[in-house]
């Protein structure tokens, strides 16, 4: 009922035919998102959704003046359609058909393992079944992507936790099944795709040569803050961040992405290198560090939404971005539906990109009065553009807000700059020379030590 009042109330509003390509462009991606948001909420089977596709198409025929308006209801169709043909159809080929029964498999780690303070985490494909299973067993023996195993335990179908819906969080993943401490045998190692594997072998090298060069907790928050790695952080210390408002420090962001850009075009300006070659030498440059981050989804996604954010302030007008930022999040969810609403990461990044390139450079003209010096009004103005964009998720999701964050975030995000440039010379000099590494890292040191002191006194 509600798709056909939609479809009434579309084709009774009179959409003009002088509609600018571009300004279609955006509504046809915009009711993609719209049309499979609302398919998780009015799910039609298959066949529904095929006969109203069938029904507009040949009204796109006969029905020349309502065309448009057609259109963009294809496109909604379409939403329907691609979150429909995400879900699995679970049967005797699929390894959620076993939930709630114990079960003897082997699987291949699909994803890069995530280990914990008291347990780790493995992502794992049947061999001889489809979907994923999620594995939680204990710290050791470690376990490596790629690696086959031999798998028994009692498959569990994921379940809600109080408000925060968990089967649909790891539905996102593909995963319908969990298993906890399973009895696991390893067979083989790493029977996956080289290059992959090499990317996780490279990573793991960088985050041991942070640990050889710095002691903790600062190790681990400096890898959070380089690769986006969480692991060993202590679980005092991440709370303090998030009462303040500066967690995204220590995840790989639109942020961190936007630093990495405006120093590598500072280097290409100091060295006199042309615009578009400057422009190249930049997306080497975040192909590079995406590939170092081990190219999980949430950090391409942060290389895409920090890239429109640099392309708003090149192009100096967000009009002409507003296309490639729909564009942007309709790919995202063409590739995985379930992102719109079940991941909180991709709502922050989007609803921030957004607060960045529109209401960035107004809250910045409001600011004029404050100095200039270490980027303060550039820096509140993207900070409480962001909050401000991003605190309806927040408070939904966390049921949190930290009133201090604008001023912990102007006092933290100078030093983040530098962290990362120290950091990141500090894991090169450890692979020329580890001592060498090692001196440097006083310096990062130093700066993480400020940025948890701050966070400790505003907590």
């Amino acid at each position: 009922m509600p798709v056909l009042l939609f479809f009434n109330a579309v084709l009774r509003y009179n959409i003009r035919m002088t509609m600018r390509k571009s300004q279609k462009f955006f509504y046809s991606c915009l009711v993609f998102l719209l049309g499979v948001g609302l398919a998780e909420y009015v799910p039609l089977s298959g066949t529904v959704i095929l006969v109203l596709i069938g029904a507009v198409a040949v009204g796109l025929i006969f029905w020349k003046q309502k065309r448009l308006a057609l259109v963009f209801v294809l496109f909604f169709l379409f939403g329907f359609l691609r979150l429909h043909l995400a879900q699995p159809n679970i049967n005797a080929n699929h390894i959620s058909f076993y939930n709630e029964q114990n079960k003897s498999f082997e699987a291949v780690i699909a994803e890069e393992p995530d280990a914990r303070i008291a347990e780790q985490r493995l992502t794992v494909k049947p061999v001889d079944f489809k979907g994923k299973v999620l594995l939680k067993t204990a710290l050791f023996p470690e376990y490596h992507y790629g690696d086959r195993l031999s798998v028994e335990c009692k498959l569990l179908t994921p379940q809600a936790v109080e408000d925060f819906q968990y089967d649909r969080y790891l539905a996102r993943y593909g995963i319908y099944s969990v298993c906890y401490i399973p009895k696991i045998k390893l067979i083989a190692g790493e029977q996956k795709n080289f290059l992959v594997s090499g990317i996780y072998k490279f990573k793991s090298a960088f985050a041991r040569r942070i640990n050889q060069t710095i002691s903790e907790p600062h190790a681990a928050l400096l890898a959070g803050i380089l690769i986006g790695s969480r692991q060993g952080i202590p679980t005092d210390v991440s709370e303090t961040f998030k009462d303040v408002g500066i967690t995204h420090i220590i995840a790989i962001s639109g942020y961190n992405i936007t630093i990495i850009v405006a120093m590598l075009m500072g280097v290409f300006a100091a060295l006199r290198v042309n615009r578009k070659k400057a422009f190249w030498g930049i997306v080497a440059g975040l192909i590079f560090f995406v590939i170092l981050t081990g190219a999980s989804a949430s950090v391409v996604r942060a290389a895409v939404m920090g890239f429109i954010v640099l392309l708003a302030k090149q192009m100096g007008r967000a009009s002409k971005v507003k296309n490639i930022l729909i564009l942007s999040a309709a790919a995202m969810v063409f590739v995985n539906p379930r992102i719109l609403l079940w991941d909180a990461g991709f709502q922050l990044s989007f609803l921030a990109t957004l607060g960045l390139i529109y209401l960035g450079p107004i809250l910045q003209k409001r600011l004029t009065k404050l100095p200039e010096a270490f980027g303060l009004q550039e820096n509140l103005a993207s900070t409480l553009s962001a909050i401000i964009f991003t605190l309806p998720i927040i408070l939904f999701n966390f049921h949190r807000f930290s009133l201090v964050a604008p001023l912990v975030n102007i006092l933290v995000l100078p030093a983040i700059p530098w962290i990362m440039l120290v950091g990141f010379v500090q894991v090169v000099a450890a692979f020329i020379w580890l001592p060498l590494g090692q001196v440097v890292g006083w310096g990062s040191w130093a700066l993480i030590s400020y940025v948890v002191k701050i966070a400790q006194i505003f907590s």
